[in-house]
């Protein structure tokens, strides 16, 4: 066993120095005997799409809409890419940003928090995006983070993900580009954070072939008795060792308890009050075309509306089918605004808190 494990080391590791060896040679000899280590850039642009070398060259330049393209890309890769790094620039106006306010204690689990709020901060769900964000401010006496939340639709970077897994290239990182600011450009966004695993298989094998290079020489400089005296100690030492390893279990144990319990108390706020914009959406559905909203207003569970209609009196049936409010009524008698007929009105409402039936 050990002796067909030496072996297949000495032949992994004079592959790998082979192939470190040619990157030495001139390039056009190295590109003859090995394979292209060049890179390649993808500018996701207004009307479609181009893909660069790392001279500049123009390898794709497409006029339509890149998520039409995974077949085009993964020919591309396939034909012109072996084992290359891959640069994603995209344009600023194709990027939703927002800056938001979270309690302090929520950066611990900032990732999760901010995907199960998604509906609340953009109007998307976390289904319908790629994101990324960076906490700008930490304000310790009021024990809030100020977080900038940086958004893509799915549809635009899809295309590029699929066409990727189904090749030799790997993703080195994407900028976001601001053509009229670039002091607005981010560099290096992660924002394939739920799809870190991309091409990992490969980044392994790399770092395998550097620790057999480095196992080998170890092995080839001792004798088999050191080699049996340290396999030995390593079985004697396991007992010793299954005691921290049963405490790091346990504590990480109670680490995802509490993140646990964190997630659910968030997502229990969030089943308990309806969305915001859910709710304008409804209010908007249901009122006439005759009638204006002028002021809108939200404390605690209360929601104010005060504008002008030609019929105010048919307004408290019409909110009280978007069946969100409880106690709707008049705050105010309805009086008339002036010569153009319409009618001044203030209406309240309690918002009804949401709840679970099984």
């Amino acid at each position: 066993m050990i002796s067909s494990s030496i072996t297949q080391s000495i032949n992994d590791f004079f592959t790998w120095w082979g192939e470190g060896l040619m990157l030495l040679l001139p390039g056009n000899q190295s590109n003859k005997l090995g394979r292209s280590k060049e890179s390649l850039l993808l500018k996701i642009t207004q009307n479609g799409f181009q893909v660069l070398n790392h001279s500049e060259e123009m390898l794709l330049n497409e006029e339509q809409s890149i998520s039409n393209s995974y077949e085009i890309l993964t020919d591309l890769f396939n034909r012109d890419a072996s084992k290359v790094g891959l640069d994603i620039q995209i344009r600023n106006s194709e990027v939703l940003t927002r800056q938001i306010s979270l309690p302090a204690n929520t950066e611990e689990n900032l990732y999760e928090v901010i995907q199960y709020e998604m509906d609340r901060y953009t109007p998307f769900t976390k289904d319908d995006v790629y994101f990324d964000y960076r906490v700008e401010e930490r304000i310790k006496d009021k024990q809030l983070i100020k977080v900038l939340l940086i958004v893509v639709r799915k549809e635009i970077l899809d295309p590029v993900v699929s066409a990727i897994e189904n090749s030799d290239v790997h993703l080195t990182n994407i900028d976001i580009i601001d053509e009229d600011d670039a002091a607005n450009n981010f560099h290096d966004v992660n924002l394939l954070r739920s799809r870190r695993d991309i091409n990992k298989n490969k980044n392994s094998s790399i770092k395998w072939l550097a620790a057999a290079a480095v196992g080998l020489l170890i092995l080839t400089s001792i004798t088999p008795l050191i080699i049996n005296y340290i396999h030995i100690k390593k079985l004697s030492s396991e007992l010793a060792d299954l005691e921290p390893t049963v405490g790091k279990v346990k504590q990480l144990q109670n680490e995802y308890t509490k993140m646990q319990d964190q997630v659910g108390y968030l997502v229990k706020i969030k089943e308990d009050n309806p969305s915001i914009i859910e709710m304008l959406n409804l209010l908007t559905q249901v009122m006439p075309d005759h009638t204006y909203v002028q002021r809108l207003s939200l404390e605690g569970g209360l929601i104010s509306i005060q504008g002008l209609s030609a019929s105010a009196s048919e307004l408290i049936p019409l909110i009280d089918q978007t069946g969100m409010f409880d106690d709707i009524r008049f705050a105010a008698p309805v009086t008339q605004s002036g010569g153009d007929g319409l009618e001044r009105y203030s209406i309240t409402a309690q918002i009804k808190r949401q709840t679970n039936t099984l």
